[in-house]
């Protein structure tokens, strides 16, 4: 009986890893969000996805030129994305995983929901992001 349980769960689980992996090799897309602090200083995030690999930049425009950048591969399930790989910040490096959302909208905008706030490089910056969906 117990066997049986945990056959049922563990095909469950592979089925929904492989739909995650097919659904991220189809992906291909590239989507810019940005933030005004104030006059002067401008914060960006350009995330690219394609073919289960992302990239993202994270950059700072102010007095100092800031960066922080990604690299890595993604799963999705649906419009949450689940991110794995090495993020860049000045001369370190270190493995990093990050989950969000993000939901297109008719218009060409698109919403992006960070579960994971360490990606911002300003902490009072907002949950919810509004930008573009660059290409397909």
């Amino acid at each position: 009986m117990l066997n049986k349980a945990l056959i049922g769960i563990v095909s469950a689980l592979v089925f929904l890893i492989v739909q995650a992996i097919i659904s991220s090799v189809n992906t291909k897309a590239t989507y810019e969000f940005s933030i005004n602090n104030n006059i002067e200083q401008k914060e960006t995030l350009k995330l690219t996805l394609n073919d289960g690999h992302a990239s993202m930049l994270i950059s700072r425009n102010s007095n100092r030129q800031d960066f922080i950048h990604f690299d890595g591969l993604f799963l999705r399930f649906q419009n949450h994305y689940y991110l794995f790989g090495i993020e860049h910040i000045d001369n370190n490096s270190q493995f990093m995983f990050s989950s969000f959302f993000i939901d297109s909208l008719r218009s060409g905008e698109a919403i992006y929901i960070p579960r994971s706030p360490s990606l911002c490089l300003d902490k009072d910056f907002s949950d919810l992001l509004l930008g573009k969906k660059i290409s397909v």
